[in-house]
């Protein structure tokens, strides 16, 4: 058995919090790098220069990469030879939440009730989803999304012999629609299959993967690439000026499905990615 205290866990868990709203990861700072080498549109190149500028900026004096600070997301792998001491895994990423937020005066975003709440005041509660493994192996998979990224999600129950290309389609429908709105340049996720409700926990899964990293099946890495080169082709560029960067990558996972459904989910992450794993 592994004993893990809950106050190591809340120590870790605050330090990346802070680290993730305030510091660019090298991955990201490439990805814009490599996106303004690439454009030839003269105000998508002035703002994606913006976007470095800022990120520096961020790191230089201590404050947000964005004034969004976000709703935080924890994907949890827990070996079962896992114990853990003084509390829930819950308890302690609200904990961390709690002290990330109010120490370095980030945004407070969240409300108690969606429709009758008031604001809590420290950014509580993250949102945790556990999946146990064998073994005693903990990983934390730490995502932080805007509301405004969040907003274009979306969801489509397909029908069973939808082809990969309709699939697409339906991504760059919503995209072509919707994509200004979520800061571009954007990190597009994507669930195929499940549920409904496990298609879009999918594409969250598929959107938290690091920068880099591509789908394990030569398939869906495939369309990973093609599909980032048709958004592309959208036009829609950095903050929706224009221009051939509207998208980073896209993220494809997929899970067995119901003989008659085929659910499909997208969600998106703005230009300021925010992702890091943990393991104990």
């Amino acid at each position: 058995m592994k004993f893990i205290l809950v106050e190591d866990l809340i120590t870790r868990l605050e330090n990346a919090l802070v680290e993730m709203n305030i510091i660019c990861s090298e991955k990201l700072r490439n990805c814009m790098m490599e996106a303004l080498a690439g454009e030839k549109n003269d105000s998508a190149c002035e703002m994606l220069s913006e976007i470095l500028e800022n990120y520096v900026i961020a790191q230089e004096r201590h404050l947000p990469l964005c004034q969004d600070t976000g709703m935080v997301m924890a994907e949890v792998t827990m070996g079962i030879e896992v114990v853990l001491v003084g509390g829930t895994f819950q308890e302690a990423l609200d904990e961390a939440i709690r002290r990330a937020y109010q120490k370095n005066y980030f945004r407070k975003s969240i409300l108690s009730d969606p429709l009758i709440g008031k604001n809590t005041g420290d950014n509580t509660p993250g949102i945790v989803f556990i999946q146990q493994s064998p073994g005693n192996e903990l990983h934390v998979n730490l995502l932080i999304k805007g509301g405004g990224c969040d907003n274009i999600s979306a969801l489509k129950m397909m029908t069973p012999g939808t082809t990969p290309d309709e699939i697409k389609k339906f991504i760059l429908y919503e995209l072509d629609k919707n994509a200004n709105r979520a800061c571009p340049p954007l990190v597009v996720g994507i669930g195929i299959g499940g549920n409904a409700a496990y298609a879009l926990y999918l594409a969250s899964r598929a959107l938290g993967r690091p920068l880099g990293v591509p789908n394990r099946d030569q398939t869906y890495r495939r369309w990973e690439e093609q599909w980032k080169n048709e958004i592309n082709q959208l036009g829609i560029g950095p903050q929706g000026v224009g221009g051939n960067v509207t998208c980073l990558e896209v993220h494809i996972e997929s899970y067995p499905t119901h003989i008659a459904s085929l659910p499909v989910g997208m969600v998106c992450s703005c230009h300021i990615f925010r992702q890091k794993k943990l393991s104990w």
